[in-house]
């Protein structure tokens, strides 16, 4: 019969071990060997490499000067846009909703801040995420390529956040679970898939493609065919939830180490892309 199998837990990174079978003590067959994945930063993810949008004031998340290779080219886009070096966003219509604090971070010379603002009514969500803003939908929403190439498999994203709230006052949506009574909550999505630029709209480097005002081009990355793995966590004024379990009491208005275990699908496939989704506000578009 054969025997039970545990996972081993507590493995070095980009190491190689050896095992053998053992049954009562005697060694069977020869010994075998394997080699653990690498377990690689997300690029720039402290946020330490910026640069101001040629002739705007305002930052895109990546400076091609900086002389730091991870922090020299476009892994996370905002909801700002590019402008003249991409594609306008709401930044293009004065909003710019994701920046920089230099006053206020863990430890480097500044964190990133996403905050929520509004145009012609419509909450506009303070966002960061690995991919690129696709475009604007009129005044009504946008269009985002999301993802990254990543072939790591990672058992959790850590972050450092703190996240500040106020009652929800702009609700266009009945159907959101949510009302003008509630305090607005952020969310933070992590994804690792295989997905096809062909079938998800986007492109080769940033695959998924959606359109905040159709709905039909969302994808559910807990049911998604093409989703190795995913992660979710939604931050409220007085505590947290992750992947959908009980909520954690917390002062979510300090900064606070968050780690939000992956959910694998499956064992057997290696990642092509990642995904990190970052909202200031969980329903805003």
């Amino acid at each position: 019969d054969a025997l039970p199998i545990s996972d081993i837990t507590d493995l070095t990174p980009s190491t190689e071990y050896t095992y053998r079978l053992l049954i009562d003590g005697e060694q069977v067959g020869e010994e075998k060997r394997f080699t653990t994945e690498d377990a690689p930063a997300l690029p720039n993810g402290s946020f330490e490499y910026v640069s101001k949008v040629s002739g705007k004031d305002y930052y895109k998340f990546y400076d091609p000067n900086c002389g730091v290779e991870d922090g020299s080219y476009m892994f996370w886009g905002s909801g700002n846009g590019e402008g003249s070096e991409g594609v306008n966003g709401s930044a293009n219509m004065g909003i710019v909703i994701t920046t920089i604090d230099t006053g206020d971070k863990i430890d480097g010379n500044q964190s990133v801040l996403c905050q929520n603002n509004s145009i012609v009514g419509m909450l506009t969500a303070g966002n960061l995420f690995t991919g690129q803003f696709a475009g604007l939908v009129g005044t009504s929403g946008g269009k985002v390529n999301f993802g990254r190439p990543w072939t790591s498999r990672p058992t959790a994203l850590k972050i450092w956040a703190k996240y500040t709230t106020g009652q929800i006052n702009i609700l266009k949506n009945e159907n959101l679970g949510v009302s003008k009574s509630d305090y607005d909550r952020a969310q933070i999505k992590i994804a690792l898939g295989t997905w096809d630029y062909k079938k998800y709209g986007g492109t080769l480097e940033s695959p998924v493609h959606i359109n905040t005002t159709d709905a039909s081009t969302f994808v559910d990355f807990t049911t998604d065919p093409s989703t190795v793995a995913d992660g979710n966590l939604i931050i409220h004024h007085d505590g947290y939830y992750l992947n959908g379990g009980d909520k954690v009491a917390a002062e979510t208005g300090e900064w606070i180490e968050y780690v939000i275990p992956l959910n694998y699908h499956s064992m057997d496939v290696q990642p092509t892309h990642i995904i990190v989704s970052c909202a200031s506000s969980q329903f805003g578009d």
